[in-house]
Order: C-alpha cells, then structure tokens, then sequence
C-alpha cells in the first residue's frame, strides 16, 4: 500500500527552501510521477492547498490520499486555512459548469477570488472553480530571469495572454506599455484584475477579445512594431475552422512575429513532453539570437526530458 504521508513529508523536504519567502507564496508541492505518484499534484497558494487528481487510477486512491492530506496540512509548517480536492479526470458531460469544481477536504474554502504573490507580482487567483486557477506556477522562474530585461522592453504584446501576468509582471520592472490578446472575455477580465490589483491603470485598449494568431498578421500590415512578444500558442487549437498545430505551423508564426518584433524580443514556449528541445530551437529563424533557453521551475522537478520548453531571442532580420 502506497504511504502517502511520506511520499508528501519527502516532497516538501524537496521544497524547503520555497518556505516564508515574501516574494512568493505559491509553488508546486507535489508534482506526480515525480514525486512518486502519478496522475496526482499539490499546489500551496498562500493559506491554502489545492491537491488535484487526474486519472481514474489515482482517484482509486482518494479516501487515504485525503487522510494524509489533512495530516499532511496540520503539520506543514506554515499556516493553512483550507484543503482542496479538484476531480480533474475527463467528465462525462464536458458541458457541465461544474466538472471541475473544487471539494472542501479541511477548513474553509476560499473566496473565488483569492490574492497570491509569485516573484513580487500579485495575481488573484480562482482555487474553486475552473479547470486553471489563473496562474501558471510552473513559470515562475521564467519570470525571475525576465525581470533583468524589462527595461529594454518598453512595448509589449502578450499573444495567448490568458490572465495578463506577463503583461503585468513586464510593467512592473519598467516595461512601458502592454498589449493583451486572447479569446477569452472572462481572461481578459482577470487580467484587468490583475492590473489593478498590482496598481497598475486598465486601458481597455490594451485588452483585445479575439484570435492571436489574427492579431499577429493585423499588426504585420499595420506595420506596428514591439520590443517584446510573448508567444505562448496551445500545442494545438481549433477556432472557427482554423487549425493550429505546434509541428506544422509554429515555425511560419515566429517568421511573421519577426516583423513586429524586429530588433526586439520574444519569449516563446511550447508546453509539449513529447517535442524536444532540439526541435523547439529549430523552429525559430536562424538569424534571431538566443538570450538564454528554461524549462518548468524546480519545484516541478525538471527530468531528462522537461515538458515546457522557453527560450527568450533577440530577434534579427
């Protein structure tokens, strides 16, 4: 029988020194296989923790992982208000709203719109409902390195934008200005949030409802131009009767981008385990200059063959 109380004592060990930081109080606590269960997460968001099952294998197993997630949480060492259990295995009706709701295990559930801090930025996250919670943890280091750049990044577009925290992140270590792009009105709408939250102005100009991939050949004949894109597509998407997939059409992209972008930056990511890194630096034109390539933060455990491939490039005609 699986112990599961140490397998998360040992993987806190792991992360001992994410504790009491200011700066940060979210990460990653238990990332499955990883960490020596599969199809299984825990994530600390400030006074609370999410824990998340994926497979119908691992749900086998809930009433001894919620045991020792409540012993677990009351021995942890840092202050926990509430314990939640997300069902993130396929549902049968993917059209019902609450498919992905949050179960209370211990203490109280949190408001559905809850701050935390990742690198100094804070992002109100939702830990309830939803299948994300507003923040992508496993960018959290991609973050840090940025910072060092932002000044020379004084107009940004955020392609994919999601909750805006690049945007947000960028603007508040001296990037001028941001774009975001999405096509999700509730995303923008957290995204705004996060403006405001980190006390930064909303110019609805600088929130656009609609498809990035449009956007970016829009502001090609537009002739505008960035000194950072961020350019994070889904590995593959259909909108409208338009296919993306990261094999076929992401090398055509980052041509185009290097239009706008053209004596800039770009962050690009692709967020697929089976890619290598060899192939992502592939796809990108031989004339733009890489600043420096990451992967998932640390708490995610990295292995041989990290999922999320970044890079940051200099980008030349």
């Amino acid at each position: 029988m699986t112990d599961f109380l140490s397998l998360l004592r040992n993987a806190r060990d792991r992360r001992e020194s994410l504790f009491g930081r200011k700066e940060t109080d979210c990460f990653r606590l238990f990332n499955a296989g990883r960490d020596g269960f599969d199809g299984f997460t825990l994530d600390l968001y400030g006074e609370y923790l999410l824990a998340q099952i994926f497979y119908d294998e691992a749900w086998e197993h809930e009433r001894p992982i919620r045991a020792a997630l409540e012993e677990f949480a009351a021995k942890l060492g840092t202050d926990i208000r509430g314990l939640l259990l997300k069902d993130r295995r396929k549902a049968p009706d993917p059209g019902d709203p609450a498919r992905h709701e949050s179960m209370p295990v211990a203490g109280n559930p949190p408001p559905r719109e809850y701050s935390v801090v990742q690198n100094g930025t804070r992002c109100i996250v939702n830990l309830v409902s939803g299948q994300n919670t507003g923040l992508f943890l496993d960018m959290r280091e991609v973050r840090e390195r940025l910072q060092q750049y932002c000044p020379d990044m004084h107009h940004v577009l955020n392609l994919f934008s999601y909750t805006g925290i690049f945007s947000v992140h960028a603007l508040r270590h001296g990037a001028r200005s941001a774009v975001n792009v999405d096509l999700s009105r509730p995303a923008l709408a957290r995204a705004r949030n996060n403006y405001e939250a980190n006390g930064l102005s909303v110019d609805e100009r600088d929130f656009i409802c609609g498809d990035s991939f449009k956007w970016i050949k829009a502001f090609t004949r537009k002739g505008r131009r960035f000194s950072m894109v961020f350019f994070d597509p889904p590995t593959f998407s259909r909108n409208r009767g338009s296919v993306f997939s990261v094999k076929k059409h992401y090398p055509g992209y980052l041509e185009t981008l290097g239009r706008i972008a053209e004596g800039g930056y770009a962050l690009t990511a692709i967020n697929a385990e089976f890619l290598p890194e060899e192939e992502y630096v592939r796809y990108h034109p031989r004339s733009w200059e890489n600043v420096f390539l990451a992967h998932e933060s640390q708490d995610f455990l990295p292995g041989a063959s990290p999922y999320l491939k970044t890079g940051l490039w200099r980008v030349h005609s």
